[in-house]
């Protein structure tokens, strides 16, 4: 059980600052946005992050807990190997999903920003009368 114990450190140590920096960037923008243009997008697309970054730490410590367990049974293991690539992949590219989201949400809000400074005078002495 402790070097299961030990496996499970480190790939916790390994999947913790993503895991941080999804709750943090989340936080962020629950928090210090306003309602408006992007902002749902950017939601969704960290939320999509921060699932796919538990998901991949669940499915890591899964699949070692079947390595851990399985002591002589390589044709289980072997087969349930290939399973857990393929859902690795499809994590990743939710992952990626959710950057381009994120994204999009960001770029919608500095073009509805940029929008909002041309269209208001810098200084109200330089309104036309």
């Amino acid at each position: 059980m402790d070097v299961f114990v030990t496996q499970f450190l480190t790939l916790l140590g390994y999947q913790l600052p993503e895991l941080l920096a999804c709750i943090a960037g989340m936080a962020m923008l629950l928090i210090w946005t306003s309602t408006g243009p992007g902002r749902a997008l950017a939601i969704s697309g960290m939320a999509v992050l921060l699932g796919s970054a538990v998901l991949r730490l669940l499915l890591s410590v899964t699949q070692t807990w079947l390595i851990y367990d399985a002591q002589n049974a390589y044709e289980s293991v072997s087969g349930m190997l290939a399973v857990f690539g393929a859902a690795s992949m499809l994590l990743a590219v939710a992952s990626a999903a959710g950057l381009v989201l994120l994204a999009w949400g960001a770029s919608k809000a500095m073009r509805a920003a940029s929008r909002d400074r041309v269209a208001a005078p810098a200084y109200p002495a330089d309104e036309p009368s």
